[in-house]
């Protein structure tokens, strides 16, 4: 009976959890191939590049992704011959390691990340059907496994240094990974992603471009990020005691995350809880910066990357809930906004360890620079405003007086209900004049049918919809998103 109770207190499905953990997995298995970048590269040039070649293949994996957007691949092969080309490469490092040279190494790093985050974006479908408060939950477990690993990893490499180890512990992330998206694809069939539901007409977004509003608000936060990295990573001498301390900050992003975001239930802003608790920790993580020359070294690096990860898990949280809110593909949102994201990390890197050659790190370099930083995350936190106002400016939502957006959102909660408990058509009409507050006498003079009538149909669409009355009817319409 615990067993029981303690699985079903597990967030998700078992296809879901496996995808979640598929996904820590994958990328605890591409970010020591960007550390080791770190550590097998004799010179600051060969880092940088090291540095852009990995997030470089982000860039790449989402490219494809857009340019094949219009053609589902059977997933399957696509699997299997990821599967067989990360091993091939990945064994390759440490070949080019051994016996190459830094191009190779940096050449072999672009195509380690376009294939882990491959992997990565053909998992996130298998998430896409799951709401509140599952999500998030499992959006945490992925960020959480990704850093035990990372920790393990490392203290493992500090206790028996050697290529051995890490090779060993390589292989050993493959193969997880590999089991885990194996069960995941298995329990949901193969299928690469459902197509979406169509929404009522009168509720379908407005098509437009993408607004400058929202590559601003996500290019400040990783442009931001992008540099703490980059100076982060030059305060002190690259250790595997340095590599412990960050992914314990990641193992206290997850925590934060799920204590944040764990709770949300249908129809729970995010917006907000993004202002109240990512702006002020982004901002205070570049702050300590300043500090990581003295005492506080330590403290800084994992408040860094406290922050970037926590970022990170609401920024995947915010691509399924607008491919949700749009109607619209989870794979393809998610390389839209990977190519928003990694341009701006990657300058990020690139002007962070540019100072770092250029400028000597003194205290007053570092207070010009959070002066920047602050300016860059208020236009990013407030230039675009609130739920409402977000949710235009993505183009989410049709621009519409308060009376038909509230008509819209109705039409497009019953539509999805109608679909999920399968309403008849004629159920369908009767159920959003129910949901505008309408009852039986009512209904039956604006439809022209006999009272009797109209109550056949309410008392099957309450027995389908597992409701017994109008406020039970209306708490389920609100679970809709």
């Amino acid at each position: 009976m615990g067993a029981t109770d303690a699985r079903e207190k597990m967030p998700g499905t078992t296809a879901e959890r496996y995808a979640a953990a598929a996904c820590g997995l994958q990328l605890a298995w591409w970010n020591l191939y960007h550390d080791e970048g770190f550590l097998f590269l004799g010179n600051l040039d060969a880092q940088i590049a090291s540095c852009v070649a990995c997030y470089g293949g982000i860039l790449v994996a989402a490219a494809a992704l857009a340019v094949l957007r219009r053609k589902t691949p059977a997933l399957r092969p696509v699997f299997f011959g990821l599967l067989a080309a990360q091993a091939v490469c990945g064994l390759g490092f440490y070949g080019a390691v051994a016996f190459g040279g830094d191009g190779l190494i940096v050449g072999l790093q672009v195509l380690l990340g376009t294939m882990a985050f491959a992997a990565i974006f053909l998992m996130l479908p298998q998430l896409g059907s799951c709401g509140f408060p599952c999500l998030p939950r499992l959006i945490a477990l992925a960020l959480a496994l990704y850093a035990v690993v990372e920790c393990a990893t490392w203290g493992a490499a500090l206790a028996f240094p050697g290529i051995a180890v890490r090779l060993a512990t390589h292989i050993g992330l493959w193969a997880a990974a590999a089991l885990c998206a194996w069960t995941a694809f298995s329990r949901a069939g193969w299928q690469l992603e459902a197509a979406p539901d169509a929404p009522p007409a009168d509720a379908r977004p407005a098509r437009r471009r993408l607004p400058w509003q929202i590559v601003l608000s996500a290019g400040a936060y990783w442009l931001v990020f992008g540099t703490t990295h980059a100076l982060a990573s030059g305060v002190i001498p690259v250790g595997h005691d340095k590599l412990i301390v960050c992914y314990l900050g990641s193992l206290a992003a997850a925590g934060l995350f799920f204590v944040v975001f764990g709770k949300l239930q249908p129809g729970d802003k995010i917006w907000p809880k993004m202002r109240l608790c990512i702006f002020p920790l982004a901002m205070l993580s570049f702050l300590l910066l300043a500090f990581a020359n003295s005492g506080l070294t330590f403290v800084s690096i994992g408040f860094a990357q406290c922050a970037m990860d926590t970022y990170l898990a609401f920024y995947g949280l915010a691509i399924f809930v607008i491919a949700r809110k749009m109607h619209g593909s989870v794979l393809q949102t998610a390389a839209v906004g990977a190519l928003i994201a990694t341009p701006f990390v990657i300058a990020g890197v690139i002007a962070g360890d540019s100072l770092k050659v250029l400028a000597e790190l003194t205290p007053q370099l570092y207070n010009g620079l959070s002066v920047l930083a602050f300016l860059l995350l208020v236009a990013g936190t407030f230039w675009v405003g609130d739920d409402r106002q977000a949710s235009l400016a993505w183009g989410l939502e049709k621009k519409l007086s308060p009376k038909r957006f509230e008509d819209s959102a109705i039409a497009e909660r019953c539509a999805k209900a109608a679909a999920r408990f399968g309403l008849t058509k004629r159920e369908a009409e009767i159920l959003v004049l129910l949901a505008h507050g309408q009852n039986a006498p009512a209904i039956a003079e604006s439809e022209v049918i006999s009272v009797n009538t109209v109550r056949t149909h309410i008392a099957r669409i309450h027995r389908k919809m597992g409701v017994s009355n109008q406020r039970e009817l209306d708490r389920r319409l609100a679970e809709e998103q």
